[in-house]
């Protein structure tokens, strides 16, 4: 399922491939991170080749318990609760 505006979502967790996690800073570190989507949308990200400026991806902006405002690729994050359930 799609995310959309006021959905609780979560984002996925580490995975092979992914930046070694000690090369991150703690308050840098977003998998696993859970939050309310606040926009829907298309956002430039990296492709697997570094050498190009990126790519546009569905994306979505989202609010977790901190405050902090997280994008992300929408097919890295999961919809725990739909808005349309509630």
């Amino acid at each position: 399922m799609k995310p959309s505006i006021g959905d609780i979502v979560k984002y996925r967790d580490w995975k092979p491939g992914d930046q070694e996690i000690e090369s991150i800073p703690k308050e840098s570190r977003g998998w696993g991170n859970v939050g309310l989507v606040i926009s829907v949308g298309v956002d430039t990200f990296r492709s697997k080749h570094q050498s190009d400026f990126g790519i546009l991806e569905e994306s979505v902006d989202y609010i977790d318990n901190d405050g902090d405002i997280h994008t992300a690729r929408m097919e890295d994050v999961e919809v725990l609760v739909s808005n349309e359930e509630g």
